[in-house]
């Protein structure tokens, strides 16, 4: 078996050189390596094996109206008694080997498009119009247009080839001919009478009008297929087809369909008639109908249309928006009403106490500087980024924060970076920081469940190290003659080395050899620290190893770690995605782009340690189901993933982030309120740094209304369009059994809620608040103000947003206070719980020299403070309005009020103070 993979490796290194043959036995090592060769076989062999079709159809396509042509041109010439000489035949052949060759090469590209088409799995629903399965468009259409282009491609090279070859082989007859008909008045009679095949030898036209009728039979045919593109249009009103498409596209593509394949009809006839003008005339029909009915559409839809739209086009934006919804996984949202109680209550904070412990105050942008600072231990170590995750404690459900300590050897000091360091010794990442996501020290640090070298807490890795993760870009070479550094301790280092299964076994000098071409790299086979039982680590960076797998997959960009079993392992979520789902709107985002069908299929689990890749199939949907007949062996079924794992997934963002962007609009299911776009939402926005950014969807555990216990969530709240009150809140739920389910809160119409930039503004605003955080910042400090996050308990609703401190110079963020509101108050704490009793106790914080003196509010101040809040906001509704008049006396009434406050509160004071 061995010796016949070995031919089979020489013979492909025989026809495409040396370079390519290395790829390909360095990718068949490590797909064996990691247990997926039926996965690299099954996209190897159908990249040769679509080398053969597309080499022969070209081939003979070509070879045979060359061979045509040059039986045409022998036989032209003896009818002159005109010498021949074929001496170019062998070098046409070599060129139309070559090229031939070439275009297979250009054909096997397209093996996915073929294996799609073989393996395609129907959708069950059809589309409104031609009602054909999605299948058809996802799977089978762009088959469709691969072959008639292929088709089209080889047609128009055969009708250039054959007119140069033509014009090159009766040049002496050609001119011969140019000169018996030299006369002016005689030309104008040939044409006249369709005798211009006395120009243009007869075998010559038969030949040229058999290329050209095949060239209109798929002219005709691609406009029957632009038939179904209208459907796939993202232009007009209306993604897919609108009334102008379906009333004048359509039937235009049908008589353009007809009249290209009568067109080619002329032409075949042409080969007995043998007369120029009939094919001329045809074409020339053609191309006017093609011109005019490019036009019309344009026109129809300007004067019949465009007057009564709504009308006319309502039909198709009701296809448009349930096609859009279903192809998002946005229909089967469950909504429900939220009816917010403004005043968040003692009672509801104490029956709630499992939500409130998990309100997270880290912001992760923040928290990964203080990781870095606090937990970096050395300079070689570093956190990509910090991610959010929840495990079950004796206490119970609880979130935390957690990073993984990876390796940047890039850091080393430049004396210290040779290839004997950097690839043999400096190998891998070392242990794992977590803090809960609602506690801090009280110096403003997080408290750590798990921290240091080796990582201790409460937390149990038995194995910490990471070979595997979200910056290991590099090669490495493990178990070789030279110690691995494992971690520092107490100003020695502690050596190890690998006893795992991953890697590539270097157990040949020809492995070594044939690595060091590949990395070029002469140290693996002259290295005397690399022996037969060292490994070779590649494709460490685990997105770039599920992707090098799993290339038709779309994978997210926040990997995260879990614990499980005393391992660290990584999970990532992947997405089917598609261009071709009828009616739906196309999606243009940072992380996905001209999509218009997604689903999150697919979670990727890779063990840090020995780079293990499992892919467990999450849906059961026609686009996984399909590469799952391609590649019977790369996917499982969820249920074989460990419990333990499956504790840990999530929603992820990257989706949920595609799916409210276009929830904006698509919430909307009435096609007039959508056509007018008289509900339209939109994300949030938040400040940070001193930059409003959009508000990001968040992880938080909570329970949901009706919805029984607590559970881990992902969530975004919504404004109206233009507005900053708070419209409705969205929770896609992680935990199964209900998995992956969207709730869609609704919030009174009728009724002030504050939407996050309101809060922010009223941060601002609050004296006290403003007073502080202007102090903090003059003092050689940095005031970060994290996340804003909304918290639905109960029937109301929590806003929180944690403030960091940090030095201008070393960035090193403390979390000095936290700020909450319930809408109607805002106050600020030393830490969450302080800040949650203030909230509900009336109690504001007076700052003097960072200490806190607590002081009661008087009712009527609070009163006062209330009406003034609510006149407020009246005033800026009328101002966005443009009601001036309304705006001006509602601000006269605020600052009336404030000035009664002012004196409530003068009085309280004297009354302490006494």
């Amino acid at each position: 078996m061995k010796d016949i993979r070995i031919v089979f490796f020489l013979i492909v290194a025989f026809f495409f050189g040396i370079g390519p043959f290395v790829g390909i036995y360095t990718d068949y090592l490590w797909f064996d390596m990691i247990g997926y060769t039926s996965v690299f076989t099954t996209i190897l062999q159908w990249k040769i094996i679509t080398i053969i079709p597309g080499f022969l159809l070209a081939f003979i396509f070509l070879y045979f109206n060359a061979k045509h042509a040059g039986n045409t041109v022998k036989k032209i010439l003896e009818d002159k008694n005109i010498a021949y000489s074929n001496t170019d035949s062998t070098a046409i052949l070599i060129l139309i080997g070559a090229f031939s060759l070439l275009f297979g090469l250009g054909f096997s590209t397209s093996w996915r498009t073929i294996l799609l088409y073989l393996n395609s799995t129907a959708f069950g629903i059809d589309d409104p119009i031609l009602m054909n399965d999605i299948g058809f468009y996802v799977f089978q259409l762009p088959f469709i247009h691969m072959i008639r282009g292929v088709l089209m491609t080889l047609t128009v090279i055969a009708i250039i080839m054959t007119v140069i070859l033509y014009a090159v082989r009766l040049q002496s007859v050609l001119r011969l001919d140019a000169i018996e008909i030299d006369n002016t008045e005689e030309s104008y009679f040939l044409y006249q009478t369709g005798s211009l095949k006395d120009i243009v030898p007869e075998r010559v036209l038969v030949h040229l009008s058999a290329l050209l009728a095949f060239m209109f039979v798929l002219i005709a045919f691609g406009f029957f297929l632009d038939r179904y593109d209208i459907l796939l249009s993202q232009q007009g009103v209306v993604a897919g087809a609108g009334y102008t498409d379906v009333h004048v596209r359509l039937p235009l593509f049908n008589i353009l369909t007809a009249l290209s394949f009568l067109a080619s009809i002329a032409l075949i006839a042409n080969i007995k008639l043998k007369n120029v003008n009939i094919p001329m005339a045809s074409i020339f029909l053609v191309l006017l109908f093609m011109v005019t009915s490019s036009m019309v559409p344009g026109l129809y839809q300007q004067f019949k249309v465009e007057p009564t739209e709504i009308q006319l086009e309502e039909q198709y934006l009701e296809y448009n928006i349930n096609y859009t919804r279903t192809a998002f996984g946005l229909s089967d949202i469950e909504e429900s009403p939220f009816e917010a109680n403004t005043d968040l209550t003692a009672e509801e904070l104490e029956n709630n106490t499992h939500i409130t412990d998990n309100i997270r105050i880290w912001d992760r942008r923040a928290l990964e500087q203080t990781y870095k600072q606090l937990q970096q231990i050395r300079t070689y170590y570093t956190f990509n980024d910090v991610d959010t995750d929840r495990y079950i404690m004796d206490e119970g459900y609880q979130q935390y924060m957690i990073s993984a300590r990876e390796l940047d050897t890039m850091q080393l000091a430049p004396e210290a970076r040779t290839w004997v360091n950097e690839r043999l010794v400096y190998t891998h990442g070392f242990g794992i920081v977590m803090n809960p996501v609602s506690t801090k020290t009280d110096d403003g640090r997080p408290e750590f469940v798990l921290q240091d070298i080796p990582p201790t807490g409460e937390f149990t890795v038995d194995n910490p190290r990471i070979y595997y993760g979200e910056i290991t870009t590099d090669y490495k070479i493990a178990d070789t003659g030279k110690e691995e550094f494992d971690y520092p301790k107490e100003g020695q280092n502690v050596f190890t080395q690998y006893d795992g299964k991953s890697g590539i076994l270097l157990d040949s000098f020809v492995k070594r050899l044939i690595y060091a071409y590949s990395f070029g790299e002469s140290n693996f086979i002259l290295s005397e620290y690399v022996d037969d039982s060292s490994r070779l680590m590649y494709h460490r960076q685990i997105v770039d190893r599920a992707q090098t797998i799993a290339p038709f997959l779309e994978y997210d960009s926040d990997p995260y770690p879990v614990i499980y079993e005393g391992k660290v392992y990584w999970m990532i979520d992947a997405y089917t995605t598609a261009d071709k789902y009828p009616y739906s709107e196309s999606y243009y985002g940072e992380k996905f782009y001209d999509i218009n069908y997604i689903r999150n299929s697919v979670k990727v689990v890779v063990d840090a340690y020995d780079g293990t890749v499992d892919f467990y199939v999450m849906e059961d949907e026609p686009v996984i189901n399909t590469y799952s007949k391609i590649f019977p062996d790369l996917f499982k079924p969820f249920s074989e993933m460990p419990e333990g794992l499956q504790e840990h997934i999530r929603y992820p963002k990257d989706f949920f982030k595609v799916q409210m962007d276009l929830y904006e609009n698509y919430h909307m299911k009435d096609a007039e309120t959508f056509y007018n776009k008289e509900d339209a939402w939109e994300i949030p926005r938040e400040v940070y740094r001193g930059t409003s950014i959009e508000m990001e969807p968040y992880y938080m555990i909570t329970k949901l209304p009706d919805d029984g216990g607590l559970e881990y969530v992902l969530l975004q709240p919504f404004t109206p369009r233009n507005r900053e009150n708070m419209i409705a809140w969205i929770a896609a739920r992680c935990d199964e059994p209900n998995y992956g389910e969207l709730k869609h809160y609704e919030l009174p119409k009728g009724e002030l809620i504050y939407g996050p930039t309101q809060i922010e503004s009223r941060i601002d605003q609050d004296p006290d608040i403003s007073e502080q955080l202007t102090l903090w910042g003059q003092t050689g400090s940095r005031v970060i103000r994290g996340n804003l996050l909304v918290v639905p308990i109960g029937n109301s609703i929590l806003y929180t947003e944690p403030i960091f401190i940090s030095a201008e110079e070393s960035e090193i963020p403390e979390l000095r206070r936290v700020v909450v509101s319930s809408g109607q108050k805002v106050v600020m704490g030393e830490d969450l719980h302080e800040s949650l009793q203030m909230l509900v106790e009336g109690r504001i914080s007076v700052v003097e020299d960072d200490t806190e003196q607590e002081t009661g509010v008087p009712e009527t101040a609070k009163e006062l403070a209330q009406q003034a809040l609510d006149h407020y906001d009246r005033a800026q509704e009328y101002l966005a309005d443009g009601d001036w008049a309304g705006y001006g006396e509602e601000m006269d009434k605020v600052e009336e009020i404030l000035d009664q406050l002012s004196q409530v509160l003068e009085e309280a004071e004297l009354s302490i103070s006494g």
